[in-house]
């Protein structure tokens, strides 16, 4: 469903919007299901017979029920959404944009990210030198002498 139109065009682009989709809604039911540990109807086990699934050791209960069916609806919504015409060119123009870009080699990222440090630093030390004089001329200013307070 997800590659009907275009098939061959921005399936990255499509696989990565996918999964970090899904990783949403997973991370949302997930939350769900301890909210809704809360109501005294949904805590118990839905089989006594079987109160936790075999070889996974998670509780069946009622709240990890509705957490799965909105799971499940969520996702099913979504692949939807994004096999849509629209979305799906937009998938394929942003992975052909991506393309383009020129991303930089481990030398020249190196050699910026010690551009910034150096940058930082000495602004650092400009605005506490600044904070340092101000703050005395301050102290003179309105308290009539140079010391601490």
């Amino acid at each position: 469903m997800l590659y009907r139109y275009k098939p061959d065009e921005g399936r990255n682009a499509r696989q990565t919007a996918f999964w970090l989709g899904e990783g949403m809604i997973f991370f949302g039911c997930y939350s769900l299901s301890g909210s809704l540990i809360a109501f005294e109807s949904l805590r118990g086990p839905l089989l006594e017979s079987m109160p936790e699934i075999p070889l996974m050791g998670i509780r069946m209960t009622g709240a990890l029920l509705v957490a799965i069916l909105v799971f499940l609806g969520a996702s099913f919504l979504y692949l939807r959404y994004l096999a849509k015409d629209k979305i799906a060119d937009h998938l394929i123009e942003v992975e052909g944009e991506m393309k383009k870009v020129t991303w930089p080699s481990f030398e020249e990222a190196t050699n910026s990210s010690i551009v910034v440090i150096i940058t930082v630093l000495i602004l650092m030390g400009f605005l506490a030198l600044a904070d340092l004089v101000l703050g005395q001329i301050f102290r003179i200013v309105l308290w009539g002498g140079i010391g601490g307070a």
